[in-house]
């Protein structure tokens, strides 16, 4: 049976874990009794590049540029847009996939210009995020949670789409938002995903992404997601008890990771969760993002490690309180390392996010946080990131005059400076880089950091072209779907396909002639 909706995720997204939002737009399909497709272009694509030996194009940092730049549009070619079944067609957007989404938006609209597309996600909440998506290449934009707003668009068929709130429609060259939608009050309406629609075993970890809540009660300057989603809301224990239980039982599923902006916004509703996992018997590991909460007494942090948080992923930020302040954290210095003491004294693995550079932060308040790492270094399991201070859509954007900064017109939100000099991009980058040194030395060294900010994007399509024509030269690779039960024979009809269809995407893409080298190279042609 065919699909009324198909959602498409588009990479770059993670190779460890699937999408939760993805996920939650599926289910959300069916329960308005819609039948859903699923096409998870991001973990196939994946899968190919991973078994040509180029897995890090999506594992290393230093592809970020080019996953932003669109250095990486050559993998359209591997998009087969006759699969799409539904009528309607939604896309989740992020930073790193955005340009892959809006090649495959075109060759949709070219193929099917009657198919309704809906864009959605992270990437497309701001007007400024709109700039430069073409208005012909989708019939509207979905601004912020997008259930109801989904429902609505999906029960007047893309009619009368000016009345539904919090969607973005085309106007003239640009976008207008039609007006902005109140936030789901009741999260518990909401149906968790099930993620049958997953391939689960091409993701490299066995986790599953889950969301508690939605909102966070801090006010921090630098944050962008509180505006996105203002308030705290979040869903009660038992709805997530449920939750937790028909997953384990599905999937036997080992480890679960809280997507949420803060778990204990509400300790309260953290420990009802966890009253609810020990009274049902629910033997489950989770674990997700904390701020280090005054209010949590030692006695709650050992409840917790027995129903199953084996990881707080804390957002110290800073080792001084100075710097604190200026964020406008909750936290001081000396109450985020009884925080983290606490959480280790329990048994929780800690993990901690650092920014360096703050505007207001000097050399001696660099110093101070390393203090606090090497002072606390015995409570500390891993520091999972590390960046330099960016100025976005925040307040501190708002606030940039307050606090002395200039950046160029047009610039990257990582490249401001303080007019006094005493806060540059060099500075930063050298904190940056002493701070990842010193960690390293500690065992400590960051998972992610951004020192390839301004590294130039290694090259990726040559490389790529060379892979796979010499694996088509060996009966050509195939996506997981087809590799099951493909005998000798429909492997060769089905790598002469992709032959056929290579040639064409990359004569459409300008890769035409480097593919030819490549494969007279390979042939002993030479380049």
């Amino acid at each position: 049976m065919s699909a009324d909706v198909t959602i498409v995720l588009m990479p770059k997204w993670d190779s460890r874990e699937p999408s939760c939002a993805t996920a939650y737009v599926c289910q959300y399909a069916r329960s308005l009794g819609r039948r859903v497709q699923y096409l998870d272009y991001n973990i196939r694509l994946f899968d190919l590049c991973r078994r040509l030996g180029l897995g890090e194009f999506w594992t290393e940092s230093r592809y970020h540029q080019a996953w932003l730049h669109g250095d990486m549009r050559f993998l359209s070619a591997f998009v087969d847009v006759e699969e799409i079944e539904g009528d309607v067609v939604g896309f989740s957007l992020t930073a790193t996939n955005r340009e892959l989404t809006l090649m495959t938006a075109r060759r949709i609209r070219e193929r099917f210009p009657r198919k309704k597309i809906i864009f959605g996600g992270y990437a497309v909440y701001y007007e400024s995020d709109l700039r430069g998506i073409d208005p012909s290449l989708a019939d509207a934009i979905c601004r912020g949670e997008g259930e109801h707003t989904l429902r609505e668009v999906l029960a007047r068929d893309f009619r009368n789409l000016e009345e539904v709130p919090g969607l973005y429609l085309p106007h003239g060259a640009g976008w207008r938002l039609t007006a902005p939608r109140p936030l789901s009050e009741n999260l518990d309406e909401i149906p968790w995903p099930t993620f049958e629609e997953t391939d689960l075993p091409l993701y490299e970890v066995p986790d599953l992404p889950l969301m508690g809540s939605r909102g966070c009660i801090g006010r921090c300057v630098f944050c962008n997601d509180r505006h996105r989603t203002p308030g705290f809301r979040t869903r009660s224990a038992a709805h997530q008890a449920d939750e937790l239980a028909w997953l384990k039982e599905r999937y036997d599923t080992d480890f679960f990771i809280y997507n949420d902006p803060l778990m204990n916004g509400s300790v309260r509703a953290l420990e009802e969760k966890a009253d609810e996992i020990l009274r049902r018997g629910i033997r489950v590991k989770y674990g997700g993002n904390l701020m280090a909460h005054r209010g949590m007494k030692p006695e709650l942090f050992r409840k917790l490690r027995r129903s199953g948080l084996t990881v707080a992923i804390v957002g110290l930020e800073s080792g001084s309180t100075h710097t604190l302040r200026g964020m406008n954290k909750y936290h001081t210095a000396e109450s985020g390392a009884a925080f983290i003491r606490e959480c280790h004294n329990a048994g929780i693995r800690v993990e901690l996010n650092i920014i360096l550079g703050f505007p207001t932060e000097t050399e001696e308040h660099f110093q101070e946080t390393l203090r606090f790492m090497r002072d606390n270094r015995d409570c500390i399991d891993c520091v999972v990131s590390a960046t330099t201070f960016q100025v976005g859509n925040s307040d501190m954007w708002r606030r940039r005059g307050e606090f002395g900064i200039e950046m160029a017109e047009g610039a990257s939100t990582f490249d401001w400076r303080t007019r006094d000099g005493g806060n540059t991009f060099e500075i930063r980058a050298d904190r940056l880089r002493r701070f990842t040194e010193e960690m390293a030395g500690m065992g400590l060294a960051p998972g992610r950091t951004d020192r390839e900010i301004e590294q130039k994007s290694p090259e990726t399509g040559t490389r790529f072209l060379k892979a796979y024509a010499a694996a088509l030269e060996e009966g050509g690779p195939l996506f997981a779907g087809e590799r099951a039960g493909a005998d000798d024979r429909q492997r060769r009809a089905r790598a002469e396909i992709r032959r056929v269809h290579l040639l064409k995407a990359c004569r459409k893409l300008g890769l035409l002639d480097p593919l030819l080298r490549v494969k007279g190279a390979l042939r002993g042609g030479g380049a």
